[in-house]
């Protein structure tokens, strides 16, 4: 995934926005601010509900960021060389030139990526009882208890067993210390990202034709980004990517 244009470095490794990411950024915007939150929060001024919306969807993309990010730094630490970050349509991607060295290298540079995520989410989780506590409700709350349940959702999403999601390394990690074999566990982790994707497609056309809209069709685009996903697929890739799904915009 090219960059469209770049933002800077981070950690030594480029970061770049793909175009794409102004799509789903207006989507998430434009979901809280006319939808979720007018209804969640009735009588409110549009432009707080705008500001609200934008600042959700800024932070959940630093968030995003924060992600990728950790992927970079443990991979440079286990010896591999990042070429760049870019967020796109799906989420993220660091990528990653190389392979990792020993299963244990794998799981490391795999699972920091869900742990961040999974800590952000507990993190704005935390800030939103506080809040809450305080007697502090309204749009704050909102945006604080959205931001916890996307990251947290964003880390489950992660870490299903199929590739090129990071569940996916995961699993290639465990089947490459079990049998030894590291085409072997590439190969069941790009089968197992086929079935999760044809499901996700299958699932989504089916909420799509039963009136869901949007979110049936957003998971059959990605079931369908699963299928067609490059990563292993010959079972031995000459470059690896970390991939971030970023799930159901609202």
């Amino acid at each position: 995934m090219r960059a469209s244009f770049r933002l800077g470095r981070i950690a030594g490794v480029p970061v770049g926005v793909n175009w794409s990411v102004l799509f789903i950024f207006a989507l998430i915007a434009w979901g809280l601010s006319a939808n979720q939150f007018p209804r969640s929060y009735p009588g409110r001024p549009t432009w707080a509900y705008v500001l609200a919306g934008l600042a959700a969807a800024v932070v959940f993309f630093v968030g995003l960021l924060a992600h990728e990010v950790s992927h970079a730094i443990v991979a440079k630490r286990n010896g591999l060389e990042v070429g760049a970050i870019t967020l796109w349509l799906f989420g993220g991607v660091a990528e990653l030139r190389g392979e990792a060295s020993n299963p244990g290298a794998e799981l490391r540079i795999a699972g920091v990526g869900p742990l961040v995520s999974l800590l952000l989410g507990l993190f704005f989780g935390g800030i939103a009882v506080v809040v809450a506590l305080a007697g502090q409700g309204g749009l704050l709350l909102g945006a604080l208890a959205w931001l916890a349940g996307i990251n947290i959702l964003l880390a489950v999403f992660n870490v299903l067993p199929a590739a090129p999601l990071d569940g996916g390394r995961l699993l290639r990690a465990a089947v490459w210390k079990a049998t030894g074999d590291r085409t072997k566990a590439s190969l069941v982790a790009a089968r197992a990202g086929w079935i999760l994707g044809a499901l996700l497609v299958g699932l989504g056309l089916f909420q799509f034709l039963r009136g869901v809209g949007v979110g049936g069709l957003w998971l059959a685009l990605i079931g369908w980004f699963l299928i067609g996903a490059p990563s292993w697929r010959s079972g031995r890739p000459g470059r690896a990517a970390r991939c971030a799904g970023s799930g159901s915009p609202t």
